[in-house]
């Protein structure tokens, strides 16, 4: 498609993205969802062409050290998005004809395949106890667990309050010990995101259980659950096959840092 047909906007069209989500609920997932949600904490912009969507970038300000960047559309179709992407650092998220491209410009300091994965409503049994949304009450206890790490992504839960967002938890006696969320639940499709299990617990089956929670309330109010995950054939992505899940989408992660001091 010539350039010079395409549109660039600072927007998005609220009417084509829910139609865009019926047929790829799991790849607009989070840009309706923050749209709907969250619209102080995203920007969007599109490309349109004769009037039509073609392409966006979903932007993710709510943390605004390093904002999280999702690009939709081809890069033949949509280069012209590179224009509106921050200032680094930051994270983003494109399918690889985009992400070849880009990278070669940008050079990302890390680069790394994701699948997005769904599995279909159905219930899968919950072991050791089984796992429960937290509450207001396990704050502490929140905080206590992922203190531990320093994975950035996992910190995210330090701003989380329990009592308004969907977390779920897997106990040993009192101890909190593993926890997981759905970050995103919409009707045609919920997002699961941020699994974490205390070191000490892992090789139990306590990734397994909050994977059947998380699921298995998806399922009670008859959605599927998708989530991404880094493509390396590691334990997380052997769990979610077994536990029935299937690959959806393949995107990649690309981390773009500062420009490099020569």
């Amino acid at each position: 498609m010539p350039a010079e047909v395409a549109e660039l906007r600072p927007t998005i069209d609220r009417s084509w993205l829910a139609s865009a989500a019926r047929q790829e609920p799991l790849v607009h997932a989070y840009a309706l969802w923050d749209l709907e949600r969250a619209p102080a904490q995203v920007r969007f912009a599109s490309i349109a062409a004769a009037g039509t969507t073609v392409g966006y970038l979903l932007l993710w300000l709510g943390r605004a050290e390093r904002p999280v960047v999702h690009w939709y559309g081809p890069w033949e179709t949509c280069e012209r998005l590179r224009r509106a992407l921050p200032s680094p650092p930051y994270v983003l998220i494109a399918p690889s004809d985009v992400a070849e491209p880009l990278g070669r410009q940008l050079r990302p300091h890390r680069a790394e395949p994701l699948l997005l994965l769904r599995r279909e409503p159905g219930a899968l049994p919950e072991l050791l106890g089984g796992a429960r949304r937290l509450d207001r009450a396990d704050l502490d206890a929140l905080v206590g667990l992922v203190g531990r790490t320093q994975d950035p992504e996992v910190a995210g839960y330090r701003e989380v309050d329990p009592g308004a967002e969907a977390v779920w938890g897997s106990f040993a006696g009192r101890a909190l010990v593993g926890v997981a969320r759905a970050a995103v639940r919409l009707p045609g499709i919920w997002v699961l995101s941020g699994v974490y299990v205390d070191p000490a617990y892992r090789g139990q089956g306590v990734g397994a259980t909050l994977v059947a929670g998380v699921a298995n309330e998806a399922g009670r109010h008859g959605a599927p659950l998708g989530l991404y995950a880094r493509d390396d054939g590691g334990p997380a992505i052997r769990l979610y096959r077994r536990l029935g899940f299937v690959p959806s989408a393949r995107r990649y992660w690309l981390e773009i840092g500062p420009p490099r001091v020569p």
